[in-house]
């Protein structure tokens, strides 16, 4: 079962998720911010980043559960960050990674655990598009096969793999706090080619931007650095995606 699409539902209705990096703030703050987002109408909250710890997701998982009513999806930066208090976890690979670890070896460390756990694993081809002259933190640890602004053909192989190698989902990511978020026509290009839910996430930040991205065919977007930052923005983003649906 494809648990992204029962939540877009027949209708195919657009979503929007909270993304909290546990090693920005403590789990009480985590927890409000999560609870604000909630109040905004958010669908989930990812709980990850690029250098977090099991302790700290774990004690960020518990608060945000004691605060909201909504999924709580685990984004891994590797098996350390695999908690038991989680209902769902991106179960990735960083398809345009050179590197080994990122392609398989973390997700090996970490199948018994999730298994172990009962948390409910939701397979995704993770792919980063480089939008930023400066090197976002996942372009510098991951040792990527450079995908380019308008590099439509080469995204789309690893879209494509993604799909039909089983994967529920594919997430296109410019990355955090990157300059510029995917562009429109790249968005455009995977979705018309997909039969899979397309998440967009990285330099998202205003409705404006997130309205034109799921205009173009992103079926979920997510917003990270821009919930620590901006609240008011995010309630923007989040009344944009949901505008979308009326």
């Amino acid at each position: 079962m494809n648990v992204l699409r029962e939540w877009l539902g027949e209708k195919k209705k657009k979503l929007h998720f909270t993304l909290i990096d546990p090693d920005k703030q403590a789990p009480e703050k985590a927890a409000k911010m999560a609870a604000t987002c909630s109040s905004y109408g958010t669908d989930a909250i990812m709980v990850g980043g690029s250098t977090v710890s099991r302790k700290n997701v774990e004690e960020t998982v518990v608060a945000i559960k004691d605060a909201v009513n909504l999924p709580i999806i685990l984004f891994p930066n590797s098996s350390n960050a695999v908690t038991e208090s989680a209902d769902y976890i991106f179960f990735m690979c960083l398809l345009n990674s050179k590197k080994r670890r990122f392609l398989v070896e973390e997700q090996l460390a970490g199948a018994l655990a999730v298994k172990e756990y009962g948390i409910h694993p939701i397979s995704m081809g993770y792919i980063v598009v480089s939008t930023s002259k400066k090197p976002t933190t996942v372009e510098s640890i991951a040792d990527l096969d450079i995908i380019q602004e308008g590099d439509i053909q080469k995204l789309l192989k690893y879209a494509l793999t993604a799909e039909y190698y089983g994967m529920q989902c594919v997430y296109l990511e410019a990355g955090s706090g990157a300059e510029k978020p995917v562009p429109n026509e790249m968005i455009m290009a995977v979705h018309s080619n997909l039969s899979i839910p397309l998440i967009v996430g990285g330099g998202i930040r205003d409705g404006k931007t997130a309205l034109d991205k799921v205009e173009h065919g992103a079926d979920v977007i997510v917003t990270g650095t821009i919930a620590e930052e901006n609240q008011t923005k995010v309630k923007e983003i989040i009344e944009a995606v949901k505008e979308y649906d009326l």
